[in-house]
């Protein structure tokens, strides 16, 4: 039985109590009380939060605002007081090394050795006190010289849950086009909550693309509107029967859910002055399976890298589940409903970055766009849509399930069909759908999207995505195999891409015995994963299962992790740097339990494993977000490491630092010894993978060759088979060793022409020749876009050789060399000798033996009557040769050199 959850913060959802029922949420935001006469950014002309951030719970950070126009002492003084401070301290620890290595206000502090700081007696009215930053001391100066200064910052950090955040310094920013907003400030940032992008999805335009922002709704230019509390979150999935009180979901999400709910939120440690230099800027997408959470969500809380970093970042919702991802071609035409909305959704809060981040202190040219899971799908979404390219430079995906495709628009329809069935709507009545409740559209998604994944044609669907971005050929064109392949994605994007150790554990339910028994493992993983897979993947020699202690559950998280992200991703690494395009490949051998972040505890699924979502709390070294639970030690060494590599490859779209020992445009990270210490590649054919890992991060090479050699031998992956229009994609020379049969041409017994040749020119897929004399019987079509099957018939009265040549080691894409860190397949009884490369069907009459290139079912079969029947069918590559009343199958992959026989 195919079960629906979300595997993002699973066990951050499960830990929620069973409450009351989410009501529909209509209530107007309640919004905090904006301070009269705060501050414009406008006219303080650059205003910089710098701390010494290490993103250690413990450790002193010594905050300070720097005022970057040079002003006398006394108008220094007064503005520090408008904002709630006074001038700082020069006995503030570490002044001269923060101004020094802050990446916050680089070129400002460049620009500048004095800073005025406060007086301490205050007694002298003609002389005032200064900091010299290159001296590293103070001095007396006259107090009209006009210098920037250092103010104090007596704010904490934010966290999550404190019902007093101190919300009263506050600041004004004016945007280009999205009117005035007025936030405030904390330690590590100035935060902008709630800004909506586009006018509320509801009624008429609900399942209709995102439009803009009527002005009327903030009041045009001058009126400040408030920017201190977050925007509604979007309609959620109550997935794992998960229900929640109002409280809980303010918890979970950062605010109550409603369908008015396209709102982002901006956080920056630096209001520029109009001509300074701006910051890059980090767009992040969230996860949550299409299905749930929100930009508000409290572990995305950016302070640390914001500040550390000295970047700004964005974070957004966008339409989920039904609401984002609705459409029913062809009863309903794409005019009235698009589809593909939470994407649709994303370009235009992108549109808004765009429009309006140089107010905030952003730089429009400088933008990566980066998320986990979901969010990761939706940067593969992103890198295929063209309307979206112009909008980003960097791409930073985390967990995205590559090997599972888009959707196509059959089965998205058919989603919204059952939706709209479960509303009892006539399925083409978009009139009626929109005239139910949001809660109404929530409770018959649920149903819709179990009866749809237990069909027997969707039970290969990755449990967590029955949501999916749809290959509409307008948005997005084609599945990004497709597009890597034919070089029609984003190829100017640096991306920066990979997966956790332990993806696939996150997908073993908890209802199984623990450990699971040896005797079991049939039944056991036929509940877990449809269609071959389990057979092929209880064969591997690769994954070890024996009576130690839970083997079983260990061998299947393997098997899941490289089925669906390392394998895949290696694969499309690969073909993005045969396209000249750079990729950074990573693996997280390190991570925290996104509950932690909480105080609770994690999933038992994942104790001892590094699982899908453990990344997100280094990644924003949001560890100690709620009160009472800490970032130290370790966990916040290892933040520091992730921060710095993501915030590096923001600024310059290599993860790599200068070479230089300071560079305050890099800050701390430029004197990170666990990021200095190893240089990190760009994806080549020797498949590198960075290894994040605690204390020694290191660069591996072909470490997962052996394993994938295998799937990519013994099964086919969902991107290939199941890709949308159910078309089987050729794509690229897997990430493995050729055959050694690969090199060598068969020997003919019988002269004359090939009669089946498939086209070499598509990479990837093996060569089937007929040597007997005859003419020509197959043309495999160069281009598979078309889906149509071809079958020939070739009958002869002689015996028949039949031969798959695997493709020749000539391909775009060079195999990678054999090295010490690709591992040999255990030995195991279980396996037969190495077969032959040819099927031979002799004499009428006699036995023939089938056999295969590489390593699959092997089986013999007899043939009679007078003469032999070949058949060969393209696209999904299915051998029959038959007799009179016997019959062997041949299913030939064309992916990878090999055929499976069924007899």
């Amino acid at each position: 039985m195919v079960v629906l959850k979300t595997i993002l913060l699973l066990a951050y959802i499960t830990a929620a109590a069973q409450a009351t029922p989410l009501q529909d949420s209509t209530e107007v935001r309640v919004s905090a009380t904006l301070v009269a006469n705060a501050p414009a950014a406008k006219d303080v002309q650059g205003v910089h939060l710098l701390l010494d951030n290490d993103v250690d719970s413990k450790t002193p950070k010594n905050p300070v605002i720097l005022l970057s126009k040079p002003r006398s002492y006394n108008d220094s003084q007064v503005l520090c007081s408008t904002m709630g401070e006074k001038l700082a301290q020069s006995s503030t620890p570490n002044l001269r090394k923060l101004l020094d290595t802050t990446p916050v206000a680089a070129d400002e502090v460049k620009r500048a050795n004095r800073y005025w700081v406060n007086n301490g007696n205050g007694t002298n009215t003609s002389k005032c006190m200064a900091f010299d930053r290159k001296a590293d001391r103070t001095l007396q100066l006259s107090c009209t010289i006009k210098l920037p200064a250092l103010c104090t910052n007596s704010l904490p950090r934010y966290q999550t849950g404190v019902k007093t955040i101190d919300k009263s310094k506050q600041i004004k920013v004016r945007t280009p086009k999205a009117g005035t907003w007025q936030g405030y400030r904390d330690q590590n940032q100035f935060r902008f909550l709630g800004i909506p992008y586009a006018e509320p999805p509801l009624g008429d335009l609900r399942f209709q693309k995102p439009i803009r922002l009527n002005p009327k709704r903030y009041g045009g230019n001058d009126k400040a509107n408030d920017a201190t509390e977050f925007g509604h979150a979007c309609m959620q999935l109550p997935f794992a029967g998960a229900n929640f009180t109002p409280e809980q979901e303010v918890s979970l999400l950062g605010a109550r859910q409603s369908e008015d709910c396209l709102y982002l939120n901006v956080f920056t440690p630096s209001l520029k002055a109009q001509k300074a230099k701006r910051l890059p800027v980090m767009v992040y997408i969230h996860g949550g399976g299409f299905t749930a959470l929100a930009g508000s969500t409290p572990i995305f809380e950016p302070g640390n890298v914001v500040s550390r970093g000295g970047v700004v970042v964005v974070t957004l919702n966008y339409r989920l589940s039904t609401f984002g991802l609705f459409e029913n071609t062809p009863e309903i035409p794409r005019s009235k409903a698009p589809g593909n909305l939470a994407i649709r959704d994303q370009i235009y809060a992108l549109r808004w970055v765009q429009n309006n981040i140089v107010a905030f202190g952003g730089d429009p040219s400088q933008v990566t766009i980066f998320g986990e899971s979901a969010g990761g799908w939706s940067m593969r979404a992103l890198l295929s849509a063209p309307s979206a390219f112009g909008l980003y430079k960097n791409v930073i995906s985390q967990s995205d399930p590559v090997g599972v495709p888009f959707s196509s628009p059959k089965y998205s329809s058919d989603l919204s069909k059952l939706v709209m069935q479960n509303l009892n709507c006539s399925t083409s009545d978009l009139a009626c759908a929109r005239n139910k409740t949001a809660d109404q559209v929530t409770a018959a998604q649920v149903k819709a999207s179990s009866t749809l994944l237990q069909k027997p044609e969707n039970q290969w669907i990755l449990p967590a995505a029955a949501f999916r971005p749809t290959v509409d050929k307008s948005l997005i064109p084609a599945d990004f195999a497709d597009l890597l392949k034919s070089g029609k994605y984003n190829k100017k994007a640096n991306v920066l891409w990979g997966f956790t150790k332990d993806e696939g554990n996150s997908f073993v339910s908890t209802t199984l015995p623990n450990p699971i028994p040896l005797a079991d493992i049939d039944t056991e993983f036929a509940r877990l994963v449809p269609y071959n897979r389990t057979r092929v993947l209880i064969k591997s020699p690769y994954y070890k299962k024996d009576n130690s202690t839970d083997s079983v559950r260990k061998a299947f998280g393997q098997g899941m992790t490289d089925f669906y992200w390392v394998c895949p991703y290696l694969i499309f690494s690969r073909a993005g740097a045969m396209k000249k395009s750079n990729f950074y490949t990573y693996r997280m051998n390190h991570g925290r339990n996104s509950a932690s972040a909480l105080g609770m505890p994690p999933s038992p699924l994942c104790e001892g494993y590094i699982c899908h979502g453990d990344d997100l709390i280094p990644s924003f070294g949001s560890g100690d977000i709620a009160p009472g639970v800490e970032q130290t030690g370790d966990d916040a060494r290892f933040a520091r490491q992730v921060i710095d590599r993501f915030t590096i490859f923001a600024k310059t779209g290599n993860p790599n630092p200068p070479n230089t020992t300071s560079n305050a445009t890099f800050g701390a990270a430029s004197q990170n010894p666990d990021v200095t210490r190893v240089q990190w590649p760009k994806y080549d054919q020797s498949n590198p993978v960075f290894e994040f890992a605690l204390a020694n991060s290191n660069v591996t090479k072909n470490a997962d060759a052996g394993r994938c050699e295998w799937l990519n031998e013994n099964t086919q992956y969902d991107y290939q088979v199941n890709g949308p229009g159910g078309k089987f994609v050729p794509i690229f020379p897997p990430v493995s060793k050729p055959p050694t049969s690969s090199t060598k041409t068969p020997t003919s017994t019988t002269s004359g022409t090939t009669l089946i040749q498939t086209p070499s020119s598509i990479s990837g897929r093996p060569t089937i020749t007929n040597t007997i004399t005859t003419v020509p019987i197959l043309s495999t079509p160069s281009s598979m876009s078309d889906h149509q099957t071809t079958t020939n018939t070739l009958t002869t009265q002689t015996p028949t050789t039949i031969v798959i040549i695997p493709p020749p080691t000539t391909s775009a894409l060079p195999s990678p060399p054999t090295t010490s860190a690709l591992p040999s397949p255990p030995t195991t009884s279980a396996l037969p000798s190495p077969p032959p490369t040819t099927i031979t069907t002799v004499a009428p009459g006699t036995t023939a033996t089938t056999a295969a290139p590489v390593e699959t079912t092997i089986g013999t079969t007899t043939t009679t009557g007078a003469s032999v029947t070949v058949t060969v069918t393209s696209v999904i590559g299915t051998l029959t040769v038959s007799g009179n009343t016997s019959a062997t199958t041949v299913t030939v992959s064309l992916f990878s050199p090999q055929i499976a026989v069924s007899l």
